[in-house]
């Protein structure tokens, strides 16, 4: 039997790429995030309860189950567990253990680029433009704005691109954006209270360079102030992160 599964963008045309396949049950969780697949209550795991072995999942792109490929090493874990095999209508079918022997080849590959990926936040072209603020996808625009709240709320990298589910250098590289944007947002506030200052030393000192003195110390504060607060966050986050690696 053919089991359909629909998710994320492009819900629309993903549902006439299924039912030209054609598939004998059809799934689907709409625009919901990918965090639905792991939902009890999810039609994802509706599917997967339902299907039987020797059933055969279609999906029209890897992107419908997830854009990580540790994730997709463990959903293809699960497909082989229920004895389901698999065709994704975009790409050329392969077998389940093909599937698993490129997505671990590209993780292998990852993994031993990671270290200077992640230090010299170098990322794939293509995912720059998948996922930024003005990617031509409804979705994508929505997944990049909430990963910018994750890391507001301090997140650590790994752990918003586990939750995510997108490369860890994509989620690098927009927390180098959120930094920049917030370093902006310090310059221009350390500018107005300078101008606040000087005024303000204006009505109690007559001498110039008084003034100047008075400006540059506020400004060197309320910098001090921001960079400390900076280096504990980061301390922080990294000392979460070799917790979680450690466990």
């Amino acid at each position: 039997m053919n089991l359909g599964y629909a998710r994320g963008y492009q819900i629309t045309q993903q549902l006439d790429m299924l039912e030209d396949y054609p598939v004998d049950e059809l799934f689907s969780d709409g625009h919901q995030e990918v965090e639905a697949l792991t939902s009890p209550t999810s039609e994802f795991q509706a599917l997967l309860n339902f299907a039987q072995p020797g059933d055969h999942l279609v999906i029209s792109s890897w992107e419908v189950i997830s854009r990580d490929y540790r994730q997709l090493l463990a959903c293809l874990d699960q497909l082989e567990g229920s004895e389901i095999t698999l065709d994704v209508l975009n790409l050329p079918q392969l077998s389940i253990e093909e599937w698993r022997q490129i997505f671990r080849w590209s993780l292998r590959n990852d993994r031993l680029l990671h270290p200077f990926l992640v230090k010299a936040g170098k990322e794939r072209n293509r995912s720059k433009g998948a996922y930024s603020l003005f990617s031509k996808e409804p979705e994508a625009r929505k997944l990049y704005r909430e990963i910018i709240w994750l890391l507001v709320e301090k997140n650590s990298v790994r752990q918003v691109a586990q939750q995510k589910r997108v490369p860890i250098e994509t989620a690098y590289r927009i927390q180098q954006e959120l930094r920049q944007l917030q370093l902006a947002i310090v310059l221009v506030i350390c500018f107005l209270l300078a101008i606040f200052s000087i005024k303000l030393a204006e009505s109690y000192f007559d001498q110039l360079w008084i003034q100047i003195a008075i400006c540059i110390v506020v400004t060197l504060i309320i910098l001090w102030n921001v960079l400390i607060d900076t280096e504990e966050s980061e301390a922080k986050s990294s000392n979460k992160e070799k917790k979680v690696s450690k466990t």
